[in-house]
């Protein structure tokens, strides 16, 4: 079952509906947007709650929210339940910088469903490349990560772009 919210003002107070109805056991959403709902870092809190006991979820799209990193580690709470199946995550413009995808990677590289993670469009410069290439190399579910958008230098960007040939199939996706 899919739920597409997206674009609706919802706000904190609407996410905090939709988290009490995934917190019933009825709930089999599987594929969950809330893309550019009005959702904040404060707001996250009840959704990462319901995530936290609603294991359907497998393709969550949180982009276009004024998360930051305070949001982003909130969600990342979430996804270090062992039974968490999250495959796809979007983070698309939601104000992650580089303290913010530390955390993340340092979640993500323990969630072994991950295969798609969309980072596009943040605030994310070579000082996130370490952590990144780390989460590239150590998540052998990884196919795709979408990184475009971010400040990384052409040096970055070479040192990211190089691991696409690191396995078969991996999409290292840069370009605009």
């Amino acid at each position: 079952m899919d739920l597409n919210l997206s674009g609706n003002k919802l706000g904190d107070s609407g996410v905090k509906l939709v988290s009490a109805a995934l917190r019933n056991p009825e709930c089999k959403i599987q594929k969950l947007w809330l893309w550019d709902v009005g959702l904040t870092d404060s707001g996250a809190e009840d959704l990462v709650s319901a995530l936290s006991t609603n294991t359907s979820v497998t393709d969550l799209n949180l982009s276009g929210n004024k998360l930051g990193d305070s949001g982003v580690k909130l969600v990342s709470a979430a996804l270090r339940n062992p039974e968490c199946k999250i495959q796809t995550l979007w983070l698309r413009d939601v104000g992650l910088t580089d303290s913010g995808a530390e955390d993340l990677v340092s979640t993500l590289s323990t969630n072994p469903s991950l295969t798609d993670l969309d980072l596009r469009s943040n605030s994310l410069t070579d000082r996130s490349v370490p952590a990144l290439r780390r989460l590239i190399l150590t998540l052998p579910s990884l196919e795709r990560i979408w990184l475009w958008g971010n400040r990384f230098s052409g040096t970055g960007m070479k040192e990211l772009r190089s691991l696409q040939g690191f396995r078969p199939g991996l999409m290292v996706d840069l370009n605009i």
